[in-house]
């Protein structure tokens, strides 16, 4: 089961928060994994300025998690 919705609002986590500046976008669309890993389900993400991109569970997090939440509840 994915761990995002449509219409939830997510951040760019990890390495790509540098590139792409923390942006935190809504989920537009998901693609679970066909093998059911669960970190490789894709999301469909659109931010401000009418952009869009298709990022994996393991580059998104919930708004406003810290480093130590997302650990927490793993």
């Amino acid at each position: 089961m994915p761990r995002f919705t449509i219409g939830e609002r997510v951040e760019v986590s990890g390495v790509l928060a540098e590139v792409y500046d923390g942006a935190v976008g809504t989920v537009l669309a998901v693609v679970p994994d066909l093998d059911g890993v669960s970190a490789l389900d894709e999301y469909t993400i659109a931010f401000e300025g009418s952009w869009q991109a298709k990022l994996c569970d393991f580059q998104l997090t919930h708004v406003g998690m810290t480093g130590n939440q997302e650990s927490e509840s793993a």
